[in-house]
């Protein structure tokens, strides 16, 4: 029996049990992603700094990144500018998407409930 310790009332995050409980996602893979999904929207970071946030090794963070990308929770969108420069964006979302329903729709990340970060 699981006895819990009072709610937090402040200073706390929360998440769909179906990202807690997607049996396909590793522990490592599902605590990376509970971690971007508390940070606020357009927030930089990258594997080495998430990296160096716990005892996790860089190629262990990058794994578990591609592996929540596997599954739909993680999106990379590379654009392109007028002066030919590109540029990477990172879509979390805290539900896993279909893979092939990002690429084309622009307007797509602009709608609520997504989050943006530039995970590198």
């Amino acid at each position: 029996m699981i006895i819990r310790a009072a709610r937090p009332h402040q200073n706390y995050t929360v998440v769909h049990n179906e990202l807690i409980e997607d049996q396909s996602l590793t522990w490592k893979a599902r605590g990376i992603l509970v971690y971007l999904l508390s940070k606020p929207d357009h927030w930089r970071t990258t594997a080495a700094h998430l990296a160096s946030q716990s005892p996790e090794g860089i190629h262990s963070v990058r794994a578990a990144l591609q592996q929540l990308e596997r599954a739909g929770y993680v999106r990379r969108i590379k654009k392109q500018n007028t002066r030919g420069q590109w540029s990477t964006y990172t879509v979390i979302f805290d539900r896993p998407q279909p893979v092939d329903n990002y690429v084309e729709k622009v307007g797509y990340l602009s709608t609520a409930g997504v989050r943006f970060s530039d995970v590198g």
